[in-house]
């Protein structure tokens, strides 16, 4: 018998052809299995990190309008991601394609595509807010000026902004403010973050806002709980003057205990602060000729409250007012150490005003 001739009978035979058939089948069947492994693989490797050790961060800026599409060339071109077409699938699968905010952003080769994502979408990003603060006392034209040497709004478009009616809508507790009155007193004195490039009436707004929120959660309540007949405006205007002669925490109370028994029984509150508001500059030492200025603000000639406040109060000082301490003085004189001596009667008062010139 033929061998050569049986073999290649059998390999023409039709069982060895439905072997092959089956076994062309078996890896059709196994390439497919394979193939989106494979792609899992790479799509879940494309996913991680850049570069895990590079922890140095890059400022990276996402322009307005830019899509997904070009976004993740970028930063692939930047080397932030792996792949811009893993990072696009994976944008896509969580919804957030289109929800990516523009701005500028610290950025590392060892975030993950997933850490960069959420950070764009989050919008965290780099602060470039500039610190103002406002201490306590300040005027109106001591803010502008603050404000424009923070490079925030010209110092004179600023003053232009503080025109009341453009905020009475929207802060209620102004309408009830005596005819012409200012703004000066309400633009609390706080640390903010201002972010640049807005109008003057937004920096306004927000120190407006943060007035109101302070004296209306924090001062009303004591006010009305201690039935101190005293308005918005004039709680404000006596914490100014509290503010302006106060040097010392524990002081306060008792100051503005002071003041109040001097309105109580009509007598002038000759406060120095309110003649060198009047005066518009600050001395060390008020001459005669000073305290004979003609102004409402002289409270040495006025036996009342001035016209407004004479600078922005802080909270403590607007507490005070709110809660004076209960005091018979009438009289106060500084000491020249930032405190005072309190007294009762005006020839004790004279007597203390005497013994600290001979102690000078």
């Amino acid at each position: 018998m033929n061998i050569k001739y049986l073999y290649h009978r059998f390999i023409e035979s039709s069982a060895v052809k439905y072997i092959k058939d089956r076994k062309k089948i078996v890896l059709t069947i196994v390439i497919i299995a394979i193939i989106p492994v494979l792609a899992l693989k790479w799509y879940q490797s494309m996913l991680s990190p850049k570069n895990a050790a590079d922890t140095i961060l890059v400022e990276f800026e996402v322009e307005s309008g830019i899509t997904a599409k070009q976004l993740a060339a970028k930063m692939q071109e930047h080397g932030m991601i792996k792949n811009q077409f893993a990072f696009i699938l994976y944008a896509k699968l969580e919804g957030q394609d289109n929800r990516i905010k523009a701005g500028k952003y610290f950025l590392s080769p060892s975030m993950s595509p997933e850490e960069i994502l959420d950070k764009l979408v989050k919008g965290e990003m780099i602060n470039e807010d500039i610190k103002v603060t406002i201490p306590e006392g300040s005027t109106v034209n001591t803010i502008a000026a603050i404000f424009s040497e923070k490079g925030l709004v010209a110092e004179e478009d600023f003053i232009k902004s503080l025109d009341i009616d453009k905020y009475k809508n929207k802060y209620t507790f102004l309408k009830d403010f005596p005819p012409n009155a200012t703004l000066e007193g309400f633009l609390f004195p706080d640390t903010y973050l201002m972010p640049p490039g807005k109008n003057p009436e937004f920096y306004i707004d927000i120190l407006l806002n943060r007035f109101q929120d302070v004296y209306f959660n924090k001062v009303d309540s004591v006010i009305k709980e201690n039935k101190i007949e005293l308005s918005t405006y004039q709680v404000v205007t006596l914490a100014s003057i509290v503010e302006a002669e106060a040097k010392l925490e524990r002081e306060r109370p008792i100051i503005a205990g002071v003041f109040h028994n001097r309105l109580n029984i009509g007598m002038p509150l000759q406060s120095c602060a309110t003649v060198a508001y009047a005066l518009g500059e600050h001395k060390e030492e008020l001459s005669l000729e000073d305290l004979e200025v003609d102004s409402p603000y002289n409270t040495y000639k006025v036996s009342h409250l001035p016209p407004g406040p004479i600078g922005a109060p802080g909270l403590s000082s607007m507490l005070a007012v709110a809660n004076p301490a209960k005091v018979d003085y009438l009289y106060f004189v500084a000491k020249g150490d930032g405190s005072h001596i309190f007294n009762v009667t005006y020839q004790e008062h004279l007597k203390a005003q005497r013994m600290i010139e001979s102690q000078k």
